[in-house]
């Protein structure tokens, strides 16, 4: 507890003496450092950061990614019980006459393991119960619900500037993946050959990199028709990266280009990076 952990950010011009070791968040490369180098890290420009907050953030990412384990019926109940003492025709017109508790659990759970905030139950509840006229399964539910919650997802994560930093995929590759889409009993997947899954997880990792020592995290853009499935097979690999629909872009006013994924991953000097370009066009 009583070193740092100095980070480098991309700025650093000299290398440290400590323990090397990766930042828990982000997977930056760092050094756990005594309090004697303290100083000399920061006129390095290393991002210095005490052991009592890295154990706080990573503590708090650790429950932010099995929050959605630890939601039972009876939680479920009390979120609903106190939306009812607000919104009663919200609850009683939906439950349990169109959806059961537990399919209104699985919901939530579906929202809480990409990390998006179901604080406003009231709008996620309105979204499932118009959309369950069309179909009750979850993920389906879960997508319409999103829908409703776009402004709030993307508010989640934009950068400190408002802005909203955004990787894509190339055309053909999105028609690729949307050919392989299969529906199967524990939601959409993406039956592609683990080479290309490999070689796609390579790329992003190296772009959301680049990104992290320029102090942003930018989030995936793709069609609403792979977003679930393509979330559900990278999340094991990059847990912290969100993946929107277009649909779900479209709604915030400042999104910036981060990058397009290639499928040959390859150095990004400083001169070849992805420029803050805006998107244009690409969320009609």
């Amino acid at each position: 507890l009583h070193h740092y952990l100095a980070m480098n950010a991309g700025l650093a011009t000299a290398t440290l003496e400590g323990v090397a070791t990766t930042e828990p968040t982000f997977g930056l490369p760092a050094v756990w450092i005594t309090p004697a180098w303290k100083e000399r890290a920061e006129a390095l420009q290393y991002t210095v950061v005490d052991a009592p907050s890295v154990v706080a953030t990573h503590l708090t990412e650790v429950i932010k990614a099995n929050a959605w384990l630890l939601l039972g019926k009876s939680d479920v109940r009390q979120l609903l019980d106190h939306v009812k003492a607000s919104n009663p025709a919200v609850v009683d017109d939906l439950i349990p006459t169109i959806l059961s508790l537990g399919e209104v659990q699985a919901v939530l759970q579906l929202l809480l393991r990409e990390r998006v905030c179901i604080r406003d139950l009231s709008a996620i509840l309105e979204a499932i119960g118009s959309a369950s006229r069309v179909a009750k399964d979850p993920d389906f539910l879960a997508e319409r619900a999103r829908q409703g919650l776009a402004r709030s997802i993307c508010a989640q994560h934009q950068g400190s500037d408002n802005t909203l930093r955004v990787l894509t995929l190339p055309h053909e590759l999105e028609v690729s993946l949307s050919q392989s889409v299969e529906r199967t009993e524990s939601g959409p997947l993406l039956a592609i050959d683990p080479s290309l899954l490999q070689r796609l997880l390579d790329s992003i990792a190296q772009h959301i990199e680049h990104a992290a020592l320029d102090g942003h995290q930018p989030v995936l853009g793709v069609t609403g028709r792979i977003r679930a499935a393509l979330r559900r097979v990278i999340e094991r690999h990059l847990p912290t990266l969100a993946v929107l629909s277009y649909d779900e872009l479209s709604v915030h006013p400042h999104v910036i280009a981060a990058g397009t994924i290639s499928l040959t991953p390859h150095a990004l000097p400083a001169s070849n990076r992805p420029s803050d370009a805006h998107l244009v066009g690409q969320f009609a």
